[in-house]
């Protein structure tokens, strides 16, 4: 009986696993619009990436001008219908000098059309930049 026992916890545990492993990533491939009204805090393109480990990590041309390469995000809200992904670029500074301790991004995105909206702000500011756009799931 322990015999058994043994040999259903290491199937149980063996087929979690396995499970677990085959959890797939995603990226959401972003197309914004209002590129230009967005001052270079917007970029045309967007990537959002889901590696299928609860993280998410964001990939444009400001977080790659600022930070060298992705950043990680958060997942704000995830639900059947919309996916909410928060992240701060850290020590921007604008072309002509002035500096933002941290911009801060919200995307929503609206899983079943692929509709982003995304807001910009810098921190201790009262409003920023807004900028919807489109999504696509690719798996590959």
């Amino acid at each position: 009986m322990r015999l058994l026992f043994l040999s259903a916890l290491v199937f149980a545990f063996g087929v979690q696993v396995q499970t677990a492993t085959a959890a797939q990533g995603y990226l959401y491939d972003c197309d914004m619009q209002y590129v230009k009204q967005g001052r270079g805090w917007v970029s045309p393109k967007i990537a959002l990436v889901f590696p299928g480990d609860g993280t998410v990590k964001v990939v444009d041309s400001v977080t790659l001008h600022f930070n060298e390469g992705p950043l990680l995000g958060t997942i704000v809200r995830e639900n059947a219908t919309r996916m909410v992904v928060k992240w701060s670029v850290e020590n921007a500074k604008a072309e002509n000098g002035t500096s933002f301790n941290n911009f801060d991004y919200r995307a929503s995105i609206a899983k079943r059309t692929g509709a982003i909206e995304l807001t910009a702000i810098p921190r201790h500011y009262d409003s920023g930049l807004r900028s919807p756009g489109t999504c696509r799931k690719r798996t590959q």
